[in-house]
């Protein structure tokens, strides 16, 4: 789909294992295509895509996941609502589904009163405002402004590979000063019904992991906190490592050890994020 401004499209391919360059660079000889030799994650290659379009003195930023498209005035009905209100940071469109007859699931979450207040109820009762200011819309469809970039920097790679980054940008936008919004009048569809994914066990594991992540990155305000959940766990692992001792478990011993490491590791890379998050300006993680 077309849009009604003029933007310039550039592809980060996460080393896809189908057709997917080929026929970009065979169709769409204009995109700057950049490639990979292995998946970097979300994080990490949205950040390359912002700081090519960055380098391009770009005023705003669209971001738009694989699986999703725009409508022609898309674009442009965001780019209004930065001109129109100060101190706007992200702006993101309505998610539909791959059938446009329904909003996408995911996005029905971020709705709720807890992160978007009002949205529901004035649907239900047909007085929809143009715009609504939340504090949380995931990321696959995001405008976001170079004001914005400069400030705040990009998704933090050192704690998130995939998901939560999006989650941790919009609190990081939320602590310098930026408001995020939500535009009802523009749409994108998210056609990820289909989607192929690990199974709901291990899908529930990793989100567990992915959200005390985002917990301790976002409490910018309190370092107390993140002190005191390490000293928890370093009780709890202890505790456990010599209960696999006592009963001569080394075998699992080895492997606590192993994740025990592991978990403070990440903890010393949230510890430094959080310095670098909070100090605000352009690093490029």
């Amino acid at each position: 789909m077309f849009s009604s401004l003029k933007t310039e499209i550039i592809v980060i391919d996460n080393n896809s294992a189908d057709e997917t360059v080929g026929f970009i660079k065979e169709n769409y000889p204009s995109v700057e295509l950049v490639t990979s030799n292995e998946n970097l994650g979300f994080a990490k290659a949205n950040n390359i895509g912002i700081k090519k379009a960055y380098e391009k003195v770009a005023d705003f930023i669209f971001l738009l996941n694989q699986d999703a498209w725009i409508e022609i005035d898309t674009i442009e009905k965001l780019v209004e609502i930065f001109k129109n209100i100060p101190n706007t940071g992200i702006v993101s469109p309505v998610h539909l589904n791959g059938t446009k007859k329904l909003l996408d699931g995911g996005f029905v979450n971020y709705l709720l009163n807890r992160n978007t207040p009002n949205f529901i109820s004035d649907l239900y009762f047909n007085r929809l405002q143009p715009i609504y200011e939340t504090n949380y819309v995931n990321a696959a469809a995001w405008l976001i402004s170079r004001a914005c970039v400069e400030k705040i920097g990009v998704f933090d790679t050192s704690v998130f590979y995939h998901y939560g980054e999006d989650d941790n940008y919009c609190h990081r936008a939320l602590y310098h000063g930026f408001k995020i919004y939500i535009c009802s009048s523009s749409t994108i569809c998210h056609d990820r019904e289909e989607r192929q994914g690990i199974r709901p066990e291990e899908h529930e594991n990793k989100r567990s992991k992915i959200a005390l992540n985002v917990k301790l990155s976002n409490i910018l305000k309190d370092d107390k906190e993140i002190y005191d959940v390490i000293y928890k766990l370093k009780k709890q692992i202890i505790k456990i490592l010599i209960k696999a001792l006592i009963k001569l478990q080394f075998k699992k011993f080895f492997i606590q050890l192993k994740e025990a490491q592991n978990d403070f590791s990440l903890f010393m890379k949230i510890k430094e994020s959080r310095k670098i998050n909070k100090q605000g300006g352009l690093v490029w993680l």
